[in-house]
């Protein structure tokens, strides 16, 4: 089944659970609880159909959210509570609403403008073909530059595209690389620094961070414990980071599409322009994996963070998330 479809469904099936004091679930002999407000029969059932995906994976860190705030976050296998996982493609989403960010402050000014007025080490890179083409920010949000995905993006000074800006699509994390160097300088500090000011600081998530210096960190090394990945999600939903009408009106929209669903700035989509809107993403770097999907009008949401036992097979967690959104449909019926 395809990304799209998983999550298609996914989505339609979503519903509210009810929430019971923290504390109320019991815990596993392999399972870690910071966050509890499931009955004790509830947190069994996510425990249930966790236990079939551990097999592939050495451990997972699930937080699910509800209307009125986090319901559940618990990992399984390990203890990774309070432990930093890196997210993988969930990157692309954090470096998206650090660029919203700075739009909305006025640091940049719109989505089509060339990036080379804001950098420096971007300033006369077009190839020889495409030197009448800007390469905008827009381009690099949508995945429409035309910048490899893990090859060299460099040939003499310029850049090595795929194609004209804007003309087609192909999924690039160097793109967002690119797109996380030109924030950098705009902002004056460095990638690391940027993800603790302006994503970790805003909701109090102490341990978010892009340590490496690899050039693809925007797209694919931001990292935090499983609990400050639900605060940034919950921070996404609540307009803590970027306003509810630029979200709407402009992160949100689809602009392309491709096998894994309909992009946004950052984001996959369905239902665009609906009160059913969902907005998703999934990283896999070998064996860590992430995944996250939010319901921003009902304000619903599963993250997840993992370690597969092997580098190689499907991407599990997309299932995940709908087995869980079951289950939570569920007991709502009961």
């Amino acid at each position: 089944m395809s990304m799209y479809l998983i999550v298609s469904c996914l989505f339609l099936a979503m519903a509210l659970p009810g929430c019971d004091p923290p504390g109320a679930a019991g815990e596993g002999n392999d399972s870690y609880t910071a966050v509890n407000k499931l009955s004790a029969s509830q947190s069994g059932e996510i425990d249930r159909v966790l236990a079939a995906y551990l097999e592939e994976y050495r451990y997972i860190s699930v937080g699910l959210i509800g209307p009125d705030g986090t319901l559940l976050v618990r990992s399984y296998g390990s203890d990774r509570i309070g432990k930093t996982d890196v997210y993988a493609s969930v990157s692309k989403p954090v470096t998206s609403t650090i660029f919203f960010q700075m739009l909305e402050k006025g640091e940049i000014r719109s989505v089509d403008d060339p990036i080379s007025l804001y950098s420096d080490k971007y300033k006369d890179v077009m190839p020889e073909e495409y030197r009448n083409t800007d390469l905008t920010f827009r381009h690099l949000l949508t995945h429409q530059s035309g910048i490899p995905h893990h090859e060299r993006i460099r040939d003499h000074g310029k850049l090595r595209l795929a194609f004209e800006p804007g003309t087609l699509t192909m999924y690039s994390t160097r793109g967002y690389g690119v797109l996380g160097a030109v924030l950098c300088e705009i902002a004056g500090m460095n990638y690391n620094h940027l993800v603790r000011t302006y994503i970790g600081k805003p909701v109090g998530a102490v341990s978010f961070s892009a340590p490496s210096f690899l050039f693809e960190a925007p797209g694919g090394l931001v990292r935090s414990t499983i609990s400050d990945m639900v605060l940034f999600a919950e921070g996404v939903m609540d307009h803590t980071y970027v306003s509810s009408t630029l979200q709407h009106d402009l992160q949100w929209i689809p602009y392309a599409q491709d096998q894994l669903g309909e992009i946004g700035m950052g984001w996959y989509l369905n239902n665009a322009g609906t009160d059913s809107l969902a907005v998703y993403h999934a990283g896999s770097n070998g064996k860590p994996r992430a995944f996250i999907a939010l319901r921003p009008d009902q304000h619903i949401g599963v993250v997840l963070l993992g370690k597969r036992s092997g580098s190689k097979g499907s991407q599990l967690f997309y299932q995940l998330a709908l087995d869980l959104i079951q289950e939570l449909k569920t007991f709502t019926e009961q």
